[in-house]
């Protein structure tokens, strides 16, 4: 038997095998879970970052979910809409001003949001499609040799508080700068990876599919 896309995606293509389907949504479900716990013990900012991916998670468990296990069969629009409205209030948090610095890792998980409001689309393009498995396969790799952790706290690239915040004439230097840490002293290389290498798997069985 075959799995559909996603709940409420009856009538879609069947992406993977049903064993696939169910072995991946109790995979993300645990991610799911462990983010919801890092969330639970998070201050600051690593709050909304963990919620971040408890939705990512989430959204991936129902992408996986074949029908036979998903009672809610919820529409593939509403998680088009959840995802995409998660997706600018992210990159609108990483360009923030009061109490919050901007960050590539806000920035890259704004990305990993609007990927996931690509996928619950209907038409997707095969070479935006292939585009976003060559990143989050890089972003895997990049993950499980950790190689976040030294963009994690680094200055940001564009500080627009300091900026607005500025006196007329006078320059501020960012080089020494760092941002509240995201990661912290977890590690979570391995909850990372899987989400990446399930992310872009879905994408590739998407045209393969088809």
């Amino acid at each position: 038997m075959t799995m559909r896309m996603g709940g409420g995606g009856a009538g879609m293509p069947a992406l993977v095998p049903e064993w696939l389907g169910i072995a991946g949504a109790a995979i993300f479900v645990v991610i799911a879970v462990s983010h919801l716990r890092h969330l639970a013990m998070a201050v600051g900012q690593q709050r909304p970052w963990h919620a971040c991916h408890v939705l990512l998670a989430i959204g991936m468990a129902f992408m996986y979910a074949p029908t036979a296990i998903d009672p809610l069969s919820v529409p593939a629009r509403f998680w088009e809409i959840v995802f995409a409205v998660a997706c600018v209030l992210a990159a609108l948090w990483s360009m923030s001003g009061v109490q919050r610095t901007p960050t590539l890792m806000w920035l890259l998980t704004a990305v990993d949001l609007g990927a996931m409001a690509v996928m619950w689309m209907t038409n997707v393009s095969a070479s935006l499609c292939w585009a976003l498995v060559s990143y989050l396969s890089v972003q895997a790799s990049l993950w499980a040799v950790d190689a976040y952790r030294r963009a994690d706290g680094a200055a940001p690239v564009i500080n627009f508080s300091a900026l607005s915040a500025a006196p007329a004439g006078v320059s501020l230097s960012l080089a020494s700068a760092r941002v509240e840490s995201l990661l912290g002293d977890l590690d979570i290389s391995v909850s990372m990876v899987l989400m990446s290498v399930g992310m872009a798997w879905m994408f590739a069985a998407m045209q393969l599919v088809a």
